[in-house]
C-alpha cells in the first residue's frame, strides 16, 4: 500500500489491471455459455495480457512500459472484439479511448486511440453504412478529445501537488515523504540489478545555538547555504533530502562502502571549510550506512540514524559508517574522526 501511495502511475496500471479481471472475466463467461467460444478466448487472452503487465509493474517497479503494454493491448482487443463480435463488441472503444489517456502520457494514447479507431473504422463487420462510420469516428473524436484535456489538466495539477507534497519550500530540497517514496524505489531497483546503494544522513552541529543567538532567520540562511554546498559536492544522480529541522539526507545510488567513505567525508569537511555563521564555523555530524537486501526502508532510515547519533555522541563533526552486510556478519561501526576547528 505504501508503494500503491507513493506511485500514481503503478497505482493506475495497478488499478486497471484489477478492474480488466473484475469487469472482463464475466463477459468471457458469458460468452462460453452463450455460443461465442472465440469472442470468448478473446476476452481471456486479454485479461491474461493486463493482467501479467500490471504483475510486471508491481514487481519491477517499471510501470511506464507496462502502461504502454496495457494501452496497446486493450485497443487491440477492443479491435478484435469489435470484428468479431459486431456492434455490441464496437461498445468497449469508448471506455478503452478513455483508459489510453489515463494510462500513458496524451500524445502516446492519440496514437493508440487514432489507430484503433481507424482500424475499426475501415471495417464493415461493426459499421456497415458510411454514415455509421462518420458518427463512430466523430464521437470517438469528442471522447479522445474530452480525454486529452482532461488529462492535460490532471497532470498538470497532479505535478504541482507533488512538488508540494514532496518539497522543502525553504531549501529546495526533497522532503521526508518524497524520500520515503524514492527509498521504496531505489531498493527495489538495487535489489533487481545488484548494484550497491547507500544512504548518508547528516545533522548541523548546535543549530540550536545559531537559533537561540542570531534568530531564526539566520538559522533559515544557515540551511540554505548549506543544502547549496551539498549540492556543489555530490555527484549528479544523488538524491537530496531535508528531513526535517537542521536533519537531512542523502540517497546514493551505485555508491558501495569506498564509495560512501569517500562521499561523507568530503562532504563534511566541504561544510566545514565553506559554511559559516557571523564568523563561526558550522560543522555537521553524519551516519552512513549501506544497503542490506531484505531490510526494510524504515529499517536502513533508523540504522543510518542511529549511526548519525554515535557521531554526535562521539563529539560532532565526524562520519560514523556502518555495514552489516559483509560476509563476516555484523560489522561494528566505523568512526571517522577529524579534528574540530577552533571555537566548535
Amino acid at each position: 500500500m505504501n508503494r500503491l501511495r507513493g506511485d500514481f502511475h503503478l497505482a493506475i496500471v495497478v488499478l486497471f489491471g484489477a478492474i480488466t479481471v473484475l469487469g472482463i472475466t464475466p463477459f468471457a463467461l458469458y460468452r462460453f455459455a452463450n455460443g461465442q467460444p472465440l469472442v470468448a478466448v478473446v476476452d481471456l487472452m486479454i485479461v491474461a495480457c493486463i493482467s501479467g503487465g500490471s504483475i510486471y509493474a508491481w514487481r519491477t517497479g517499471r510501470s511506464y512500459g507496462a502502461a504502454i503494454f496495457v494501452a496497446v493491448t486493450y485497443s487491440i482487443g477492443c479491435v478484435v472484439v469489435a470484428y468479431l463480435a459486431g456492434l455490441s463488441g464496437l461498445l468497449w472503444v469508448y471506455p478503452v479511448l478513455v483508459a489510453n489517456f489515463l494510462l500513458v502520457p496524451r500524445w502516446p494514447a492519440l496514437m493508440i486511440s487514432t489507430a484503433a479507431v481507424a482500424a475499426i473504422a475501415m471495417g464493415d463487420v461493426a459499421l456497415v453504412t458510411g454514415a455509421h462510420k462518420v458518427m463512430f469516428m466523430a464521437t470517438s473524436f469528442v471522447v479522445s478529445l474530452f480525454s486529452f484535456v482532461f488529462a492535460s489538466r490532471a497532470e498538470l495539477q497532479r505535478s504541482q501537488l507533488e512538488a508540494i507534497a514532496s518539497r522543502d519550500p525553504l531549501t529546495g530540497a526533497s522532503n521526508r515523504r518524497g524520500m520515503e517514496a524514492e527509498l521504496e524505489v531505489a531498493m527495489a531497483s538495487s535489489i533487481r540489478t545488484r548494484k550497491p546503494l547507500s544512504l548518508l544522513v547528516f545533522d548541523l552541529d548546535h543549530f540550536k545555538q545559531v537559533n537561540d543567538s542570531f534568530g531564526h532567520e539566520a538559522g533559515d540562511e544557515l540551511l540554505v547555504r548549506v543544502a547549496d554546498v551539498v549540492r556543489g559536492t555530490v555527484r549528479t544522480d544523488d538524491r537530496f533530502f531535508r528531513l526535517g529541522g537542521e536533519e537531512f539526507g542523502l540517497l546514493l545510488p551505485n555508491a558501495n562502502a569506498a564509495s560512501l567513505r569517500n562521499i561523507a567525508e568530503k562532504l563534511r569537511v566541504a561544510v566545514a571549510s565553506e559554511v559559516q555563521c557571523h564568523g563561526r564555523s558550522i560543522t555537521i555530524s553524519i551516519g552512513a550506512t549501506c544497503f542490506c537486501p531484505g531490510e526494510s526502508a524504515s529499517d536502513w532510515l533508523g540504522r543510518t540514524d542511529a549511526a548519525m547519533y554515535r557521531a554526535k555522541r562521539s563529539g560532532r563533526n565526524r562520519s560514523v559508517f556502518e555495514d552489516e552486510c559483509s560476509e563476516e556478519g555484523v560489522v561494528p561501526a566505523m568512526t571517522l574522526f577529524a579534528e574540530r576547528p577552533a571555537g566548535e
